[in-house]
């Protein structure tokens, strides 16, 4: 694996300098702004010098992509991470404790760099440009730029997608998309870059476009449909859900996450210990295949042989693996 030229500690993503000796760049309100998941504004932005670590890891981006920064970077009081543009002037904000907080939690020091080169792609492409908050189209291609840029950097996918897989919401907002499609945008960009999926990653995943998401499309449309199952439900899928699990389901575009298909016929996907219906299986509309996974809005997956994922266009995106 390449080097990303800085590893950081955990104090090392700001207050490497005093706070008196810290120059301010004053308090503004700022009205829009490009968040990282979606969180609130913070009316009042209070900006300051960011720190070295930071600075470096900034320079590291913008080398592998040839470009100079058409911004500046500063340490705020925003909730995360932020690209905006006040009075003519692109900024890249970012929260010291944040960022110390998702490396701690992730153990993975790639998870900081990730939301970086995300807000960055905010600015090159241009989403700063139109005054208004985040929308989910321009969240999707500054995640594909974020999984670009860490390949480029030498970043295994599970490092590109730690941030996201850590912090993202699964089912998304009327700003953000959900986290199995953030977490393909990142795929998309990495594999894009040149990286190889595992084997476990269906080395078979390959969008025909850039911002296409190829994740299975029942995942895709979690959105606020998604429901939790019941108390009874959930409780059989911990402690004995080996009784109620009939497989368990791969994504190559979400290789971390934790699906599975009961007994029922229902997949699931189990998150921070919740679990949540995503669709059902029943028989395929489609000849050549007997079964097919589906969710309320009848997008549909097809299941081959062999277990078999595949998506309407008879394109390979995962696989089943019995527990029998």
């Amino acid at each position: 694996m390449k080097s990303i030229g800085v590893f950081f500690v955990l104090a090392a993503w700001g207050c490497t300098l005093p706070a008196r000796a810290q120059k301010a760049f004053g308090s503004e309100k700022y009205a829009t702004m490009c968040h990282y998941y979606g969180e609130s504004d913070t009316a009042y932005i209070v900006m300051h010098a960011p720190a070295p670590a930071a600075e470096k890891v900034v320079q590291d981006i913008m080398a592998v992509i040839g470009l100079r920064a058409n911004f500046e970077l500063r340490s705020a009081n925003v909730p995360t991470a932020a690209a905006v543009i006040k009075q003519g002037k692109r900024y890249i904000l970012y929260n010291t404790q944040f960022m110390n907080n998702i490396i701690s939690s992730t153990g993975n020091k790639w998870a900081a760099v990730s939301i970086m080169a995300h807000e960055i792609g905010h600015h090159l492409s241009g989403h700063t440009l139109d005054n208004e908050t985040s929308k989910p189209a321009t969240e999707l291609e500054a995640d594909e730029f974020s999984g670009f840029v860490l390949q480029k950097m030498g970043a295994a996918l599970t490092d590109a997608q730690a941030a996201m897989a850590a912090i993202a919401s699964i089912k998304g907002s009327h700003t953000h998309p959900p986290k199995s499609q953030r977490l393909s945008a990142i795929a998309s960009g990495w594999s894009r870059a040149g990286g190889k999926f595992s084997e476990t990653a269906m080395a078979a995943y390959a969008p025909e476009k850039p911002r296409t998401i190829t994740a299975a499309p029942i995942v895709e449309q979690q959105k606020t449909e998604t429901k939790l199952l019941t108390r009874a439900e959930k409780i059989a899928q911990s402690a004995t859900y080996n009784k109620n699990v009939a497989s368990e389901a791969y994504f190559a575009s979400n290789p971390q996450g934790k699906y599975y298909v009961t007994t029922k016929g229902n997949l699931v996907q189990v998150d921070r210990d919740k679990v949540y219906l995503v669709g059902s299986l029943t028989a395929s509309n489609k000849p050549g295949y007997k079964m097919m996974l589906t969710d309320i809005d009848s997008n549909t997956i097809y299941v081959g042989s062999g277990g078999m994922l595949v998506n309407n266009y008879g394109k390979k995106i995962g696989y089943l693996k019995s527990r029998k």
